[in-house]
């Protein structure tokens, strides 16, 4: 058993992005040494969906990770506590003993909605002026937050690290060919407007369309982003980082996306993809209706201008940013621990 353990953390099992990004720094911990306690108020089922990504399947056998029920976590001296939503802080801070930094508590950023005073009645706001380690997953999110944050707390930005190999699909040339119609793909988890944009075109036969309504697997997700030629990205009003834009710019389908804040750290509008109006069918339609009758030298122009992005935003980046981060934090929290004991 390893001498130090990170306890994770979670709300659901469900792989929603933000859970899939936890589980990512689950495997982090592993690869690092440390071992892992992962703590949901759901019960624990190895047939769990999330556990169907070959990344995650071998948790299961790993004799360093152990699956609890409920929250009541038990904390020994070199241990960590890794969260992400805003009512995982209290939990965490009861467990920690009065003599302990409140920095073994590692508090992950992933969306901009942290400062919005709405969500979560306030209680994201007040949890980032408390005492923690903070990660963010981008600048974008970085910034947004830092006038929050109580600044004796390490706070660095990590960028997300995400498996775009997994839906990599080399492409060239113009969209379709001109020989069937262009293929478009949406999802409809956050929005409708993707359906909007279809029953607008419905008598375009330039156009055919796509959309998954469930979540699903990533094999499944890939299926829709190696199918199309253009994704629609339709996110919430504000994201910390959209995923679907990134990993349709791996398969080459070109992406239409509102400007949301998060996502503008991969997508660079007219260079990697075009932008569009939020949640306006009009703009998404007249955006299909450019690129159907945009050059095939353009086209590939924002297609390997995409395909340059995603490599920026590689797993084992975020790993080594995970363990630099880390290197820095044990030192501080020594310090401090050290200091409450008069030593």
């Amino acid at each position: 058993m390893p001498e130090r353990r990170i306890h994770f953390l979670i709300p659901t099992y469900e792989p929603y992005g933000g859970i899939v990004k936890v589980f990512d720094y689950v495997t982090h911990a592993r690869a690092l040494g440390y071992g892992v306690q992962v703590w949901c108020r759901e019960p624990f089922d190895p047939e769990l969906r999330v556990f169907r990504n070959d990344q995650f399947r071998g948790l299961l056998s790993d004799p360093d990770v152990r699956f609890h029920d409920g929250e009541r976590l038990g904390i020994r001296d070199p241990d960590l506590i890794f969260i992400s939503l805003p009512r995982e802080y209290r939990v965490a801070y009861q467990r920690l003993r009065a003599d302990w930094s409140p920095e073994r508590i590692i508090h992950i950023i992933q969306g901009v909605r942290h400062v919005n005073t709405g969500w979560s009645g306030g209680q994201a706001t007040r949890v980032l002026t408390r005492a923690a380690a903070r990660i963010s997953i981008n600048k974008v999110v970085a910034d947004t937050i830092e006038p929050w944050l109580d600044p004796r707390g390490l706070h660095r930005v990590i960028n997300l690290g995400h498996d775009t190999a997994h839906f990599r699909l080399h492409r060239e040339g113009g969209l379709g060919d001109g020989q069937r119609p262009i293929r478009v793909a949406y999802t409809t988890w956050k929005s409708s407007v993707g359906d909007m944009v279809e029953h607008v075109l419905a008598d375009d036969e330039r156009f055919t369309f796509r959309a998954i309504r469930e979540p699903v697997t990533w094999v499944e997700l890939r299926e829709l982003y190696q199918w199309a030629d253009v994704f629609l990205s339709t996110p919430l009003a504000s994201e910390g980082m959209y995923l679907p834009g990134l990993e349709a710019m791996a398969a080459g389908a070109l992406v239409l996306t509102p400007d949301v804040g998060g996502n503008m750290s991969y997508c660079r509008p007219e260079e990697n993809c075009l932008l569009v109006d939020f949640r306006s069918p009009a703009s998404y339609a007249a955006a299909l209706n450019r690129l159907a009758t945009m050059p095939v030298s353009e086209i590939e122009r924002l297609r390997t201008a995409a395909y340059d992005v995603t490599r920026e935003f590689d797993i084992d980046h975020e790993r080594e940013g995970f363990a630099h981060f880390l290197d820095e934090l044990w030192p501080r929290i020594e310090s401090f621990e050290a200091a409450r004991r008069g030593v």
